[in-house]
């Protein structure tokens, strides 16, 4: 049983440093031991709570042994601090086993957010946690606020999984989840007074599912989605992909005469049936619990009750904005970091994407008002996810029964997220502005598909970048020395000659067994 109350506090702004010493906590969430990544000596990890103007500074020691790690802040732009992004071999080379890391930055959004390893798969074994930014006056009133996280659980290791995955034997299935968790726990109880209203911040931190979650016989009513405020959107279910975000407003019933049972279930249509296993278990159910001496309500099954998300409004109704495109290939590591070949680059070769190798990069002027339409030919949807940014929605077509189409393309206020379900056999498009300049990955948010590939690499004004002559941290310079991973060149180490890509990597990496 757990209890998971995390409250926002009004306190000025401050630096906020956080010691961790990453590595393996053995912990058994289902019933079934396994080898997780925690946060000093503890598993789940630990939420990142702080408020609206805040510098987070977070002093990483990698005690796993035998895995490199690094750590990306999901959904914080990182604007000024884009070596702060944290993808491996993108904007810093990995954490060595035994080496140390700092991470340091200012916090000017407020919101849901998560942090997650951005390498190897390695999050699927569980180094992830919420960061919620406290806002001094947010635009709806609420009591208290409770942090809700949903993940899927897989009872073998990341290593062998992605091992399995990219296997030749496997027909291309991804490996399916073995249970479902709600908090990184089952039979989790959430304590509610009756009269109050409360705020669930709710993060998918999985790494495959998405998620249908239901409270029984409440209300919700959307006001946050990824980070953006919306006008009020009541729905009677939530549908989340990998990644996603919702805020939601919960209007307890007036008296605390019983409890409710909530219940997340994965959709299991993402799965090849071939690989479910009969003991597999693909919904959990936690409780509000109004009065601890009343009986705990069987679980329920969900009937799935699409909602578009299309529809909603951000709360700043920022207008549509205007228009290129991009097309995607398989992705491959580079042996620089690309935040260091745009560094490192002659003037002349920064907008060249050959010096960027088999990243697939598009490379933006600043203030570039850019619009991406990705077309799914893929029986699956994919959840896709933009670093630096959230983007404009402002088409959806062609999905499957839980993706609605969008019933008016080029809304005159478009929803804004940071990851979007591009439906199976469908596609989406979307708009931004590149006003953050620095490498930027686009990437399906299924780690399967990142792992083999699936992501792209946005380049923005690496002109300005570079003139701004960014400080890049003691820690980051050792990471990549100790490692024998050049910080100059373009992405096959060459600053001699910028168009030689002899050596650059043109396959993915051989697997890693941990």
């Amino acid at each position: 049983m757990s209890l998971c109350l995390i409250f926002a506090q009004a306190v000025s702004a401050k630096l906020r440093t956080f010691n961790w010493n990453i590595g393996w906590v053995s912990a058994s969430p289902d019933g079934l031991a396994r080898p997780f990544v925690g946060i000093n000596g503890q598993w789940p990890c630990p939420p990142i709570n702080v408020n609206l103007g805040d510098i987070i500074k977070i002093n990483a020691y990698n005690g796993l042994g035998n895995e490199s790690t690094a750590i990306h802040f999901h959904g914080i732009f990182q604007n000024g601090t884009n070596f702060m992004d944290g993808p491996a071999m993108v904007t810093q080379c990995p954490i060595a086993p035994g080496e140390k890391f700092v991470y340091e930055f200012k916090v000017t959004q407020t919101g849901t957010y998560w942090y997650h390893a951005h390498i190897g798969g390695q999050y699927v074994d569980g180094f992830r946690g919420p960061i919620v930014v406290h806002d001094p006056a947010p635009p709806f009133k609420y009591d208290q606020e409770i942090v809700m996280t949903l993940s899927d659980l897989y009872h073998d290791e990341a290593p062998n999984l992605v091992h399995y995955y990219q296997s030749p034997e496997n027909s291309g299935s991804e490996p399916v989840p073995d249970s479902n968790l709600i908090n990184e726990a089952q039979n989790v109880r959430f304590p509610i007074v009756a009269g109050k209203t409360y705020l669930f911040r709710i993060i998918n931190m999985g790494a495959f599912a998405s998620q249908w979650l239901q409270f029984g016989q409440h209300t919700m009513t959307i006001v946050e989605v990824d980070g953006v405020y919306t006008q009020p959107y009541d729905v009677p279910m939530l549908f989340m992909a990998t990644a996603q975000r919702y805020s939601v407003l919960v209007k307890a019933k007036p008296t605390a005469v019983q409890n409710f049972a909530i219940v997340a279930t994965m959709a299991m249509d993402m799965f090849d049936p071939s690989k479910i296993s009969p003991k597999m278990l693909p919904s959990v159910t936690s409780w509000l619990v109004y009065n601890s001496a009343a009986p705990l309500p069987n679980p329920f099954e969900i009937t799935p009750q699409p909602f578009d998300d299309t529809q909603l409004v951000p709360y700043d109704a920022q207008p549509l904005l205007n228009s290129p495109t991009i097309q995607t290939t398989r992705a491959n590591v580079p042996q620089v970091p690309t935040l260091y070949t745009v560094l490192s680059a002659p003037l002349t070769n920064l907008y060249n994407p050959a010096i960027y190798g088999q990243v697939n990069p598009t490379i933006l002027p600043l203030g570039t008002v850019v619009e991406m339409q990705i077309d799914n030919h893929d029986v699956g949807n994919h959840p896709f996810h933009l670093h630096g940014h959230n983007f404009q929605v402002v088409n959806r077509f062609g999905g499957a029964p839980s993706i609605p189409d969008m019933p008016n393309p080029w809304p005159v206020t478009p929803m804004r997220r940071d990851v979007i379900i591009i439906p199976g056999g469908g596609s989406v498009t979307i708009r931004f502005v590149a006003d953050n300049p620095g490498v930027s990955l686009f990437h399906c948010h299924i780690e399967w598909h990142v792992e083999a590939g699936l992501t792209a690499t946005i380049i923005e004004a690496p002109d300005v970048l570079q003139k701004s002559k960014p400080y890049i941290p003691t820690s980051h310079k050792t990471a990549c020395k100790l490692q024998k991973i050049s910080m100059k060149g373009n992405a096959a180490g060459n600053y001699k000659n910028w168009l030689d890509l002899t050596g650059a990597n043109t396959s993915p990496p051989l697997d890693s067994w941990g």
